[in-house]
């Protein structure tokens, strides 16, 4: 599909896309600069990646519950439900050798901050001779993904869960099943959706918010290094056009596989969580990519790790949680301006639980037990924060042509700031430099006809100067507060940014 294309599909979905639960992401006047593509000019500015700030009450949820062994996101889903004003998450829980009576459930819980979690006792699966627990299924599942469906006709179908069955060769694969409430299941009367012959054991699942179609991202079956394939579904039920979208390349080290990619809709655009699978070392890190399509993904600046591995700690006498692997991120939730980002963080390798099935395996070592158990954790950015275009000096930014759709024109930068940005638990734009100095830096910007000549009134002299750690900030020119005289002409807009940081800019 063309830019335009895509962009026209886009434009032609705003009044919808605000209503889906999962969709508010997605935003076709929002534009990241994730990417060049729709950047004509860039001078004297270099493209940087943001880590999340991880939160320092992580893990948010460990096994505390007699039927939670090891608890993981893979991907699982976390939502902030904007009608019932709760994060809702669903993840597994795996037996482990000390609790082999687990039989991978499906668990729910609810916050009402995304780091304090409840698990309500739901009284639907029995668990030692007790319904009183958070357990909404129990089926022989390790990976799990859900969707809030906004758009759904049946109130039965609002939540779909795709899941991976593991109970025998003939019935093995892909299952679906549906919810009124996300909590009571019903399964889909034809399961296997998808047999395990066409699909792999680790994915996760997507509502294009443009054509409402489900997007199946999995391991694919291609061998013999694990990639990525992306399957499309009108219904939920039959998928099909099984297509394979992402695979390691000469830009990789020899050892790179990718184990899963959790997508979703952000801006104009679509974002993912790549999990990379290093097989010399047997860990995995998370790198963020990005697409215009969904078909055809962009390796993000360098392909530099987006969430990096815990790192050691105790002086070499012990691990953090997450030291070996992030195993899998949920696409993430948004509440007050931040976006909350889940993962399943191990302190062992990819190959440690193998260990178990060796021939000189002894019972009594403990091991691998202790230190293969998932947790949940907890990383955060301010939102739109994931990559930015920088100058130090004095630098430029010209974007491609576009058709005005709106009037009024907002950017997210941070101009002025110097200093090492601050490490708060729910880091906000001012908070995420919180302790740095204002210094001299500013943003200015200037509309272009398609020839690049100021427009009067629109010049970069014009506009009146952004300074600070800005969020949301309104640009306006001097004589002309916003957009409407321009509204439905194809102009340019150049940046110049001068000791500053620019994120997005977008104009409703």
């Amino acid at each position: 599909m063309m830019r335009k294309d895509v962009t026209k599909l886009f434009l032609c979905v705003l009044c919808f896309v605000r209503c889906a639960a999962q969709d508010y992401f997605a935003n076709p006047s929002k534009n990241l600069f994730v990417d060049d593509d729709q950047i004509e000019l860039k001078e004297h500015v270099t493209r940087t990646l943001h880590t999340p700030v991880f939160s320092a009450a992580n893990p948010v949820l460990p096994p505390e519950k007699p039927w939670e062994g090891s608890v993981i996101l893979q991907p699982g889903t976390v939502i902030y439900d904007e009608q019932e004003h709760i994060f809702k998450m669903w993840y597994n829980s795996l037996a482990t050798r000390s609790k082999p009576d687990i039989q991978e459930f499906v668990c729910y819980a609810t916050s009402t901050d995304g780091i304090h979690w409840t698990r309500p006792n739901l009284g639907l699966v029995e668990f030692r001779g007790s319904k009183d627990n958070n357990i909404v299924l129990k089926w022989d599942s390790w990976t799990l993904s859900v969707i809030k469906d906004g758009y759904a006709s049946d109130p039965s179908k609002r939540y779909k869960l795709a899941y991976w069955n593991n109970y025998d060769r003939e019935t093995k694969g892909l299952w679906v099943a549906f919810s009124p409430d996300g909590i009571h299941w019903t399964q889909e009367e034809h399961n296997p959706v998808v047999p395990m012959t066409a699909s792999g054991d680790t994915f996760s699942v997507m509502q294009d918010p443009a054509s409402h179609k489900f997007w199946l991202y999995h391991k694919s079956v291609i061998m013999p290094i694990r990639k990525v394939s992306r399957l499309i579904s009108d219904d939920f039920v039959h998928w099909k056009d099984d297509e394979l979208v992402l695979e390691p390349d000469g830009g990789d080290q020899p050892d790179t596989e990718f184990y899963g990619l959790s997508p979703f809709a952000y801006g104009n655009q679509y974002l993912g969580f790549l999990w990379m699978f290093h097989t010399y070392s047997q860990q995995l890190d998370v790198q963020l990519v990005s697409s215009r399509d969904g078909q055809t993904w962009n390796r993000s600046v360098y392909r530099r790790v987006f969430l990096p591995l815990g790192f050691m700690k105790n002086g070499y006498t012990g691990h953090s949680f997450d030291s070996d692997m992030i195993m899998s991120v949920a696409p993430p939730a948004l509440l007050d301006g931040r976006l909350f980002i889940y993962y399943s963080g191990h302190s062992a390798k990819h190959n440690a639980n193998a260990i178990e099935s060796e021939p000189n395996y002894q019972e009594n070592s403990s091991q691998v037990d202790d230190t293969y158990i998932g947790q949940i954790a907890l990383a955060q950015l301010p939102l739109d924060g994931f990559v930015s275009l920088d100058a130090t000096s004095e630098g430029k930014v010209v974007t491609r042509p576009v058709r005005l759709r709106g009037s009024v024109m907002h950017v997210t930068a941070s101009a002025g700031v110097v200093g090492t940005p601050g490490k708060p638990v729910n880091p906000t734009w001012s908070e995420l430099f919180a302790g740095s100095k204002d210094g001299e830096g500013e943003i200015r910007v200037e509309v272009e006809d398609t020839e690049g000549r100021a427009i009067p009134g629109y010049s970069s002299e014009e506009c009146h100067p952004i300074k600070g750690s800005i969020s949301d900030k309104l640009v306006s020119w001097t004589g002309n507060k916003d957009l409407r005289e321009l509204k439905g002409q194809l102009v340019k807009f150049k940046f110049i940014l001068r000791n500053a940081q620019l994120f997005s800019y977008s104009v409703e």
